[in-house]
């Protein structure tokens, strides 16, 4: 399916509108399923005419900071689906339809803790086979793929797209050592007042810039406002303009890089971009160079980092590169 836009005032959407995707969702059942005493909220892709109870291979994805399961994952999970897994993805703990307060406190280690238990949940459902369920992340969800693989040794295989892997480092790059300290330092003074007050401070999540009157913002960059805004209005309405202030201090100093040497012998894979200033390539490079075999890199010819979202030809490349590799380690149709 795809949606008719217009690419004259928006300069990351496709030159053809006929290469945007847009997400079927008769494709997607409801679930749920308990993480950390929260009630997390899910959908899950079955393969097309596939049989109640027939066990498949399984792939459970997590998404870009923010992003609820409406946003980015069904384009991936359709087409994973298509190729006969049953995909699972899920709400993180304080965002979309899942439980936990404050609302949209985003904490990396919260997420990963949820993406096991999500892999826990597919592993145990009687129409899967345990033991070729693999985890697949996009933008954050990627970096974190890697944490899940390291603490959860059932996972056959980890694949990471587009993903995030040392944010400090990026901001500190973008910003300087100075700039970044300062930015952080914001971030301090905003916690602080959360302890005084014992009400949470929120901050936009996304802003085209920083300005004097709103100096902190998750994503304060117009690529990112580019699809947030975009897909909020179209396709997920329980995505938040807001978050916590609080969730940069885990956010700004997560670096999945440290994870890396951890996720062996589960066969790793990373899927990047070539052009990415958002989540940068050498970042990707030095996660694969951290990580021992077996291993596999694969760059993409991109001009940003949210065509890996939602645009063609990115999508269906890094999709076919994902099935490659599950398919030849064994864990799509006909299994090991």
């Amino acid at each position: 399916m795809v949606r008719m836009v217009t690419t004259e005032h928006d300069p990351f959407l496709p030159d053809d509108p006929a290469n945007l995707l847009v997400a079927d969702p008769t494709r997607r059942e409801p679930v749920s399923f308990d993480a950390s005493g929260n009630r997390l909220a899910g959908h899950l892709y079955r393969p097309p005419e596939v049989r109640p109870g027939t066990r498949t291979g399984g792939i459970v994805m997590c998404g870009p900071i923010s992003s609820v399961k409406e946003q980015t994952l069904p384009h991936y999970a359709e087409r994973f689906a298509d190729a006969g897994y049953t995909v699972l993805t899920f709400d993180p703990s304080h965002f979309g339809e899942s439980e936990g307060e404050p609302r949209f406190h985003y904490d990396p280690w919260q997420v990963i803790s949820d993406y096991v238990d999500a892999t826990a949940y597919l592993m145990n459902r009687d129409d899967i086979d345990p033991a070729r369920v693999a985890v697949v992340g996009v933008c954050m969800g990627g970096g974190y793929a890697l944490a899940v693989a390291a603490r959860e040794r059932r996972v056959a295989a980890c694949a990471s797209v587009a993903g995030g892997y040392d944010i400090g480092g990026t901001f500190r790059q973008m910003m300087g050592a100075d700039g970044f300290a300062a930015y952080l330092r914001l971030v301090n003074e905003a916690r602080d007042r959360e302890r005084r007050t014992g009400e949470t401070v929120y901050i936009p999540t996304i802003a085209q810039g920083l300005t004097d009157d709103e100096p902190l913002a998750v994503m304060p960059v117009a690529e990112a406002y580019s699809y947030y805004a975009r897909t909020s209005a179209a396709d997920a309405p329980n995505w938040s303009w807001k978050m916590t202030a609080a969730s940069l201090e885990p956010y700004l100093t997560f670096n999945a890089i440290s994870q890396a040497p951890l996720v062996a012998p589960t066969p790793l894979l990373i899927v990047h971009g070539t052009t990415d200033s958002a989540l940068l390539p050498e970042k990707a490079q030095a996660a694969f160079d951290a990580a021992s075999e077996p291993k596999e890199l694969v760059w993409i010819e991109t001009h940003n980092h949210i065509e890996l979202y939602d645009q063609d030809p990115y999508v269906s490349e890094a999709v076919g590169h994902v099935l490659r590799w599950l398919d030849g380690l064994g864990l799509g149709v006909g299994g090991r």
